[in-house]
């Protein structure tokens, strides 16, 4: 087989160009780069306006179906009908983002023996709180799946993989996320809109969710006095309860401001200003919008789970300390430190940021990276392989660190 031969049906990301969440971002930047490698990739999305579409994205073409908006079926009825029309298509690899699509790796499996079931971890879905006790166990099988029934295994972080070979004693590789660089902008319209001033705020940007503990971090801001706002980036229409709940918290006090969604340019001019980007996440796979952050410069203030520690692991100089999962008093502390340090004192460690993921987090590597593992799966000539993908060994290297 010739290396463009290869094809690729990807399940798992909802659409195409990513405007939901980190497997939507993920996929796109790594799809849109394979494509430009010559793979051919198809993705299977969902479309929101009930129509079915064939389009092409940047090189990757996304076929869309709709399914029914039913809460907690909608993305399982998706993903098994994606599997089904994958193991009809002419794609080598079928590769499925995230353990709840995994569930369907078995389709491809008895329908098209011959085809290749990849799978990546962008987390431990079934932990997640805002899922019942049905959808965790359901989660928890496509875990299962996901570690026995699979060609290839990959994990965004160190975490994962010790996970998946600790209790399913199977190997993968650990391919972190990655960003891009940053272009930096200035307050605009933004400054008007929510009264913004450069390095007057701190951020958060993401999903509204129990398992980004928003919740803490508001109560623990809400007991500090300062003049640095908190600005809260994101929505989840999948928790409205939770999202109310946030905006109960926040009543009170002014100074916490909830966007909802930006993009584009408001997105850049969001991060390029902050002060400090917070995480309170009590669960992580690899968190991208703390490495977008880090790739606008930014110092970051994170609670000390593991896939935090993993990233703050790799500043070699002075980091902001790490708080306590779950402790509203130990985040409230380390807010207030925080404000104490000057401001070109953080610009010195958002510098070290910038650093760190343009060297440790770069889609490039990743995207070499992840062609190889699908050359590898298919049994690519390793004469052609050494003279195409394989050429610079130190990449996987340094992903792998």
């Amino acid at each position: 087989m010739k290396e463009a031969q290869l094809k690729i049906a990807v399940i798992g990301s909802r659409n195409l160009p990513g405007d939901y969440g980190g497997v939507e971002t993920a996929c796109e930047n790594l799809y849109t780069r394979l494509s430009q490698k010559g793979l051919k990739i198809l993705a299977y999305c969902r479309s929101m306006d009930y129509s079915i579409k064939k389009q092409e994205y940047m090189g990757v073409h996304v076929f869309s179906f709709p399914v029914p908006n039913i809460a907690g079926i909608s993305t399982f009825l998706h993903c098994f009908i994606a599997s089904i029309l994958a193991s009809f298509s002419d794609a080598n690899i079928i590769h499925f983002h995230a353990q709840g699509p995994a569930l369907f790796s078995i389709i491809p499996k008895l329908l098209a023996p011959a085809k290749k079931v990849g799978f990546t971890c962008h987390g431990l879905d079934w932990q997640r709180d805002r899922w019942s006790w049905p959808a965790k166990k359901i989660l928890q099988l496509g875990e299962i799946i996901s570690a026995l029934n699979t060609d290839f295994r990959i994990m965004v972080s160190k975490e994962l993989r010790t996970y998946y070979q600790d209790i399913y004693g199977v190997s993968s590789i650990c391919i972190n996320n990655g960003v891009i660089p940053s272009h930096q902008v200035e307050l605009s319209q933004l400054a008007i809109q929510f009264k913004l001033e450069k390095y007057k705020y701190f951020l958060f940007v993401g999903r509204l969710v129990p398992e980004k503990s928003l919740h803490l971090l508001i109560q623990a801001y809400n007991q500090i006095n300062t003049p640095l706002k908190l600005v809260i980036v994101g929505d989840s229409p999948e928790t409205p309860e939770y999202v109310n709940y946030l905006k109960h918290l926040s009543q009170d006090n002014p100074n916490i401001i909830f966007t909802s969604y930006l993009r584009g340019h408001e997105k850049a001019e969001v991060y390029s200003n902050a002060l400090v980007y917070v995480s309170a996440s009590i669960l992580e796979g690899q968190p991208i919008a703390v490495l977008e952050a880090m790739a606008y410069s930014l110092p970051i203030l994170v609670s000390d789970i593991l896939p935090h520690q993993e990233i703050l692991d790799r500043y070699t100089k002075n980091s902001l300390p790490s708080f306590k999962v779950n402790d509203i008093e130990d985040c409230r502390q380390a807010l207030l430190k925080t404000c104490e340090i000057p401001v070109h004192e953080l610009r010195k460690i958002g510098q070290q940021s910038y650093d760190i993921v343009m060297k440790h987090f770069n889609w490039e590597k990743i995207t070499n990276a992840t062609k190889d593992i699908y050359l590898d799966t298919i049994g690519f000539p390793k004469v052609q392989k050494a003279n195409t993908v394989n050429k610079d060994k130190k990449e996987m290297a340094e992903l792998q660190l």
